[in-house]
């Protein structure tokens, strides 16, 4: 849940846009205009595009379904009314593509209501007047007729699914009409519907209940949503007085019960015995135990045939089964319970102590829901059950929690337990607790269990977690406790009594303590919703039991429901302002932080987000605390098994942090202007800067590592790389910062440089961003101790990367990085070769890996590399002197970036060479905001490659350029950058950019900005071609043809911009990449009879044509080919190159390649309307074409001399 912000505050935001747009796209779906007598009629067909609209809108109210109760009464009714008007329509609609009925439309969009939000809150807004009895029923069985023929092409006549189950919804609605049914319909014998149900019905039956039997027959064996509408349908028929006073709810129930007696002896299809027991279980549930007391025996009888005989094992392995047969149980024990006089062949203490074991058995089901009907099964007969019996039952329950639960003090180990089983516990606890069912004796164990359950965690063989649902069900439990008992009988528990509390924390109160571990889950547990609900559980225990909890209001209004939702923002922010409000909130987090939901997480980004709030937690304790903290935490990496990767990697990083933040605290001025913090922070001395230098000694005991651990797959290296790396630039830059004082401090590990150069030797993005400090801080310490040897580091390193193994793939990165890092910090080292030897061959060598000789992964870190070199430079010179770098090195630097800026290499994998473009963008940007390569040569042409590339058909690339410019130092870059906020796709984006062209700009501008322009429209996405094209259209067409020297206007014209286009075209001839898109866009000018206003100019339509014809002279490529013959119908219109163009056509109707004679016979048509070229094929080889095409070029007059295969050139 780290994303960028909580999804359901992005929904109540947008509640009300989302609510007001379905309000109105309903309206429009459902109602036509007013006509002139302010009449409102219906559609009788609703477009399938509105719809899809319809549920785009209301789908996202699925996490918060609440937010629709506001509106349902203006959303369902009028959706009920344009239904009922529809069924008077005739004849109906015929079908007709992309259009849905308005019956079937409206079903779908209130089933989607009813998913949303729940049937039986839907189902009270569906009308129930007893006169649209018939009408339903009537549309239903039409529906169900209209299946059975399959008339051809009908499909849209044969009701769906959605519309069945609604109209079966809206009938068990309907059928709680105040009145016999006889007086709607007549009674009619039964017979005939006896033999087609198969059950035996009384002999006379209103024919209402004579139609709906078959109907809820059939559909009970539905594998949808039917079945269970069906079965509400055939409930509400059976209760009803005088259909039990004739016998129906007799016969229904002796026609089930049969029905798994049979089942023995012929096993029935699924869905036929869950649509039973559906009807069983809503039946018990429904009926009254004067309706149902009768059958309770026979009713449970057949549940235990269902549980214990091997022939109906295929319906007890169902899962909704089970949840059946749980819920039917439930509801008999009841009936039990509250009858006087117990119901003939069922014992009641039998029943119930068969009841319990099964639903304490079934509390360990594999299945979620069958564990939740389980449990709130238990609860409620737990609740009507004698106090003596339900503490035995409660006692049941604790008992089984402490199976399998091995202690050692106060810590427990829940690895042996069974996951499931414990979630099926914690949950009847919370259920009980809801209820107020156990006795306030029980609270200790019951509390007890809570907390256990509250901090349950297991790992799954493959490593994932296990016990949020456990979790889950522990802050139900918790918010259920703090609900319904009173604050004098929590504070009458004795916390000792509370085995799973901490013994720090035996001196507080029960609520003290629950607030503590909410407040824990509620901060650092990495399951979202278990943040949430520990959050809303502590919110109700201090709002229930006031003057209970230390700083109770204020630590309610810190650890807010959505303040929580991200993981990051509860771990680094929340749980840092809680952790202020006291010192026994501070333990408690940061105890917790060293454990798993803390370092010991299972993803990395949690990891550093704990060792983050480690860092955090120690800015406001005195260094007396923090060295606490850091002896903790390397007593735990003392005893960490090695391996166990994933926790020493949070340890590890968790102490660079905490070293990184006393770091910070010891610059207390800069800090206290920068921050402003109020209290101010301790500061940190150089002595305790000096005493965190002790943790050197961890790299030769604790952090010894062999090699493997740096290098072998299965021991995720990656993660050693990063956290040693990171405490290795930490450590190093305090030891450098403690050095130049007189405080004692400990000397550096003497294998520091081994694990450094291990770490280089890693690739990933962790590693990579962990390498520049400490590359920095290492290379000082080795110019202070004589044991090591600054020029041996730097060399091993240029050595390394000057090696040609070093250039495939990512190979050397750490080094690269290194190298950019250290530059700046190279002047004042006293090398064998001099400090400009050293950094001439660091920059040669970064600059030889931008360039096609090393691999795209390894110039994409070449040019990371430069940025550090340039970031670190300009923090270091700022403070030294002006920022500047030697001219050589500016030069180098802006050639590679030149080079890497026009990088097109394609693969397999496409363009990968925009991965190059994209971080020399950065570089850039990074340059231009240093200023560091001012006066560089060919900084104009730097400038001019990212002008281009903020116009290029890349979105990515695009983008990023034009950002890029708003590092810019020229007043053009601004102009262009206005049209980014509508984004770098849009009309006014491209229309912006053009403004560029105008006659105060130089020609190296204008030529960057026509071959970016011309990628993007000619060779764009299809929203970049038609804004960019738009753009150019509305900008040429407002230039003039040709302007004269003397005119004082003198500016930009049609003319000048057309010879730019002839003049990239004669130096791309062999760059197909700015050459396709070059005669598209030029193509494109003849379409829009803009290039036609040039006839009567200067311009040369001939050396365009003679480019043309050199452009595709013997090329393969079939596109451009197209292109050219596009091109050549423009030139067409011209007439001084007309024939020479009809020429040309005609010798291409011999091109080998069949689609280009086709496509060449159709511009000949287009050019000559010659209505010959239609009659032939010109599919068909070349030789048999010859004569059909010397006719065609003698019928058009071509001469004899034009009459030749190859291009003619004109000069």
């Amino acid at each position: 849940m780290n994303a960028a912000d909580d999804e359901d505050i992005k929904l109540q935001r947008a509640s009300t846009s989302l609510l007001s747009d379905l309000q109105a796209l309903l309206n429009k779906a459902l109602w036509k205009k007013p006509d002139s007598s302010g009449r409102i009629l219906i559609h009788r067909r609703v477009r399938e595009k509105d719809l899809d609209r319809i549920f785009t809108l209301v789908e996202p109210f699925q996490e918060d379904p609440q937010l629709l109760d506001s509106q349902l009464k203006h959303f369902i009714p009028p959706l009920v009314a344009a239904y009922l008007e529809y069924l008077q329509v005739y004849p109906r609609p015929s079908p007709k593509k992309k259009l849905i009925p308005l019956s079937h439309a409206v079903c779908r969009i209130l089933n989607l209501f009813c998913k949303v939000r729940g049937e039986k809150v839907i189902a009270s807004f569906l009308n129930n007047e007893p006169r649209y009895l018939e009408p339903i029923l009537t549309e239903f069985e039409k529906g169900e007729k209209s299946s059975m023929e399959h008339q051809v092409g009908s499909s849209q006549k044969i009701i769906p699914w959605e519309e069945r189950y609604m109209l079966l919804l809206w009938l068990s609605h309907l059928m709680l009409a105040p009145f016999p049914l006889a007086s709607i319909s007549a009674l009619q014998l039964s017979q005939d519907t006896s033999k087609q149900v198969g059950m035996d019905l009384p002999p006379e039956l209103p024919g209402v209940a004579l139609r709906v039997l078959p109907i809820c027959v059939k559909y009970l064996e539905s594998a949808t949503k039917e079945r269970n509408a069906s079965g509400a349908l055939l409930i509400r028929l059976s209760v009803r007085p005088d259909m039990r006073k004739i016998g129906l709810l007799d016969a229904l129930v002796q026609w089930a019960l049969a029905f798994f007696n049979t089942t023995s002896e012929k096993l029935f299809e699924i869905h036929q015995c869950l649509g039973v027991l559906s009807f069983l279980s809503g039946l018990v549930a429904s009926a009254t135990n004067q309706e149902i007391g009768p059958f309770l025996p026979h009713i449970y009888k057949s549940c235990q045939q269902i549980i214990n005989q091997n022939a109906l094992i295929p319906v007890k392995s169902s899962a909704v089964a089970r949840k059946l047969v749980i819920k039917t149980l439930r509801n008999i024990v009841v009936h039990a319970l509250q009858t006087f006089s117990i119901p003939n062949g069922l014992d009641i203490d039998t029943t119930l102590e068969e009841v319990i074991d099964f639903l304490l058995e079934s509390l360990a089901d594999g299945d979620t829901p069958v564990r939740y009907a389980a449990s709130k099964a238990l609860s409620v007969v737990t609740l009507k059950l004698e106090p003596a019996m339900a503490g035995e039952v409660v006692e049941a329950i604790l008992g089984s929690l402490n199976e399998n639960v091995y202690w050692e003090g106060s810590k427990r180990s829940l690895s042996g337990v069974n996951p499931l089983k414990w979630h099926g516990l914690t949950l009847t606890l919370a259920h009980l607790l809801y209820r107020r069912a156990p006795s306030a004796d029980q609270l200790p164990d019951i509390i007890n269990a809570l907390l256990l359950a509250l901090a349950f965690e297991q790992r799954s063989p493959t490593g994932g977690s296990i016990g949020t649902n456990v979790r889950d069900a522990a802050c139900f439990g918790i918010w259920a406790l703090s609900r319904r008992y009173i604050t004098k009988d929590l504070l009458s528990v004795r916390t000792t009594s509370i085995r799973a509390s901490h013994k720090n924390n035996e001196q507080y109160s029960v609520p003290q303590v629950l607030a503590i571990e909410l407040l824990v889950a509620a901060c650092l547990d990495p399951a979202g919703n278990i943040r949430r609900g520990s959050s809303a559980a502590l919110q109700e225990l201090i709002g229930r039991h006031p003057d209970t909890v230390l700083e109770g209001i204020s630590l309610v209004q810190t650890v807010d429901f959505h303040a929580v939702g991200l993981r990051d923002r509860a771990m680094c922010s929340v749980a840092i302002e809680a952790a202020q409000l006291g010192q026994i909130y501070w333990d408690a987090i940061f105890e917790h932080l060293l454990e798993w939901r803390g370092v010991g997480s299972l993803d990395t980004a949690s990891r550093i987000s704990a060792a983050n709030a480690i860092g955090l937690l120690s800015r406001h304790q005195q260094f007396e605390a923090v060295a606490g903290m850091v002896d903790k935490m390397c007593q735990q990496l003392k005893d960490l098994p090695l391996r166990e990767v994933e926790e020493r990697h949070g340890l590890v990083i968790s102490l660079a942090f905490l070293i990184n933040q006393s770091h910070r605290q010891s610059l207390n001025q800069i800090l206290a202007s920068k921050e402003n913090q109020n209290p101010p922070l301790p500061r940190r001395t150089k002595k305790d800067l000096g005493n965190l230098t002790q943790l050197w000694t961890l790299f030769d005991t604790s952090l010894r590592l062999e090699e493997k651990a740096f290098i072998s797959p299965a021991l995720r290296p990656e993660l050693t790389g990063s956290a040693i790396c990171n405490l290795l630039g930490e450590l190093a830059r305090i030891s450098f910062q403690v050095s130049g004082s007189n405080e004692v401090s400990c000397p550096p590990s003497q294998n520091m440089i081994e694990l450094l150069n291990l770490c280089l030797g890693r690739n990933e993005e962790s590693v990579l961003q962990t390498i520049p400090t400490a590359a920095i801080y290492l290379l000082e310490l080795t110019r202070i101790y004589p044991e090591f040897s600054s020029d041996d580091l730097i060399c091993s390193w240029l050595k390394y990367l000057e090696q040609e193994s070093s250039y495939a793939g990512l190979r050397g990165s750490g080094y690269v990085i290194a190298l950019g890092a250290v530059y700046s910090r190279l002047e004042e080292s006293v090398a064998n070769f001099g400090t400009t030897d050293y950094q001439t061959r660091i920059i040669q060598v970064l600059a030889f890996r931008c360039s096609n000789a090393v691999d795209i992964p390894a110039r994409t870190v070449a040019l990371q590399s430069l940025r550090v070199l340039l970031e670190e430079a300009s923090g270091r010179l700022t403070g030294l002197r002006s920022p500047d770098l030697p001219q050589e090195a500016k030069n180098t630097i802006t050639t590679a970036l030149n080079t890497t800026l026009n990088d097109y290499t394609i693969t397999e994998r496409g363009d990968v060479g925009s991965l190059v473009r994209l971080e020399a963008l950065n570089t850039t940007e990074t340059a231009w905001t240093t200023g560091l390569l001012k006066g560089s040569e060919g900084e104009n042409q730097l400038h001019a490659a990212v002008l281009r590339l903020s116009v290029e058909k890349l979105d990515k690339v695009r983008a990023r350029a034009a950002h890029c410019l708003e590092s810019g130092n020229q007043e053009h870059f601004e102009r262009a950058i206005i049209g980014v906020t509508d984004g770098v796709s849009s009309y006014a984006y491209f229309k912006e950019t053009l403004k560029i062209f105008n006659p105060s700009s130089p020609e190296w501008l204008k030529w960057a900005i026509v071959e970016g322009y011309i990628s993007s429209a000619g060779m764009g996405s299809e929203s970049v071609v038609q804004n960019s094209r738009m753009a150019l259209v509305d900008t040429i067409d407002k230039l003039p043809v040709d302007v004269t020297p003397n005119d004082a206007r003198h500016g930009c014209s049609l003319l000048d911009a057309t010879n730019i286009l002839l003049e990239l075209i004669k130096w791309n001839l062999a760059n197909d990449r700015i050459l396709i898109p070059l005669l598209e866009v030029i193509a494109f000018l003849f379409d829009a009879q803009i290039l036609q206003r040039l006839v009567g100019t200067s311009f040369s339509f001939r050396s365009l044509l003679s480019l043309v014809q050199k452009s595709h002279y013997k090329s393969t490529n079939i596109h451009k080919l197209h292109i050219a013959l596009e091109v050549y119908r423009g030139l067409a219109e011209v007439d001084a190159t007309r024939t020479d163009v009809i020429s040309k056509v005609a010798s291409m109707l011999l091109h080998p390649f069949p689609k280009i004679r086709i496509s060449a016979a159709e511009t000949l048509w287009i050019i000559t309307e010659n209505e010959d070229l239609k009659l032939r094929d010109w599919s068909q080889p070349p030789k048999n074409l010859k004569v059909i095409v010397e006719d065609i070029k003698k019928g058009n007059g071509v001469a004899q001399q034009c009459e030749i295969s190859e291009p003619i050139f004109y000069r």
